[in-house]
């Protein structure tokens, strides 16, 4: 999909924010909320308000920007062949080459924000919880790594992020991960399942954009398998 000259500023912003897939902007923020909930510790004075009120904003569009945007620019060559792309507006289009920077450097800013208030909780469980989530958020769709195309791990790298989203909002007050509660495991279990059954229905269209997910490597039925021991 190439553009007939430079786009502007207008288009760059909003392509920044379609990439980051608007629908998504709530996922982090309630794995954050019910992270808060099972530490039972929530914030009532204003600043632990105002503390977690940043983390929520930090874990919308930015952590959306990284996981969706950084997506859209790797998965460029494979999403020209991937009929969902081309059909459906809803797996976020296929990302025009001349927007590859503006994405990326929303990311790498992304990254910061979401970083740098898990600095002010002192916690370093939080903390690095924070750069996890960061670290895989980007290496799930970038290379080195590229986790998304190493079968199993795909899946489970899902599960991973679901878990360091919700153990940030758990960890927000001072809680460790030795406190953590089954319930954050089993939510990250539970996604790594959903995303494989996920893999199943798209094999098709995957197979056809050559990505190596778990149901393309393995078959629909082992992929499936793998979803119910989740």
């Amino acid at each position: 999909m190439a553009l007939a000259g430079s786009p502007n500023t207008s288009e760059r912003i909003f392509t920044v924010i379609r990439a980051s897939r608007i629908p998504g902007w709530c996922f982090g923020p309630i794995l954050y909320g019910i992270g808060v909930i099972h530490s039972r510790q929530i914030p009532r004075t204003i600043p632990s308000l105002s503390s977690a009120a940043i983390r929520l904003l930090t874990l919308s569009f930015p952590l959306c920007s990284i996981v969706f945007g950084v997506n859209d620019v790797y998965d460029y060559e494979s999403d020209l062949r991937n009929p969902r792309k081309i059909a459906s507006s809803l797996e976020g289009g296929v990302l025009a080459p001349a927007f590859h920077a503006d994405i990326l450097r929303a990311a790498t800013i992304s990254s910061l924000l979401l970083l740098l208030p898990s600095l002010f909780t002192r916690n370093l469980q939080n903390v690095a919880a924070t750069s996890l989530l960061v670290v895989f958020g980007w290496q799930y769709s970038a290379p080195p790594l590229r986790l998304k195309e190493v079968p199993a791990v795909d899946s489970i790298s899902n599960g991973v992020m679901v878990f360091l989203s919700w153990f940030v909002g758990f960890s927000a007050a001072g809680k460790g991960i030795a406190e953590a509660p089954r319930k954050g495991y089993m939510m990250s279990l539970c996604t790594a399942g959903v995303h494989a059954l996920a893999a199943v229905a798209d094999v098709e269209a995957d197979r056809a954009a050559r990505m190596q997910t778990l149901a393309v490597v393995l078959g629909a039925r082992l992929a499936a398998v793998f979803a119910a021991l989740c």
